[in-house]
């Protein structure tokens, strides 16, 4: 049985950013994602994830 390296860690993935209520870029942008992931394109997820994160930064930082 092969090993793995000493230095191999599994790690859970981040949580997927929320949608802020009442806000239709955080709508629009949480649809696409739901929508990627229905047909199975999970690059596409990341990159709706990536883009909410970002959106957040800019809009809803504290």
């Amino acid at each position: 049985m092969p090993q793995k390296p000493q230095d191999y860690h599994l790690t859970e993935l981040p949580a997927e950013p929320p949608t802020t209520p009442g806000c239709s870029s955080c709508l629009s942008l949480s649809v696409s994602r739901e929508n990627a992931r229905s047909r199975g394109d999970y690059s596409a997820v990341s990159d709706a994830n990536v883009e909410l994160r970002q959106h957040h930064a800019e809009a809803h930082a504290a």
